[in-house]
């Protein structure tokens, strides 16, 4: 029982930890980032075929540099967990992958630091 306990507790840290790096800076209700990757997949939506619709299935979720260093170590988990989201609002909607989906959280790249965070997403299919 213990180690359902160990489970929990860690999946809440990385909630707490995700939801409050992400809070906007005035204070008000945390940034819907699942709502954000379901609106990213119904946008980028492609019908392929009669009853089949592929969806993005990777994701890059850029964080201001202090927020990445504070999620840095839980960063698999929390992606792991919203991938996880992903897939649930494709079950729902009855949207197909071209491979496996992965959120990844990185700093930026291009020298210009987002605000809060900024979202890529891609079809990419299986290796």
């Amino acid at each position: 029982m213990s180690i359902l306990q160990d489970v929990e507790s860690r999946m809440e840290r990385i909630s707490t930890s995700l939801w409050g790096l992400l809070r906007r800076r005035s204070g008000e209700e945390p940034v819907e980032v699942i709502g954000m990757l379901r609106r990213e997949c119904d946008s980028k939506a492609v019908i392929v075929g009669r009853g089949r619709t592929v969806v993005p299935n990777s994701f890059v979720l850029e964080l201001p540099i202090d927020s990445y260093a504070r999620l840095e170590g839980e960063a698999g988990a929390v992606g792991e967990r919203l991938a996880s989201e992903v897939r649930r609002h494709a079950a729902q909607r009855h949207f197909s992958f071209a491979g496996p989906v992965a959120v990844r959280l990185r700093p930026p790249r291009d020298g210009h630091e987002p605000v809060r965070y900024r979202l890529h997403s891609s079809i990419t299919p299986r290796p």
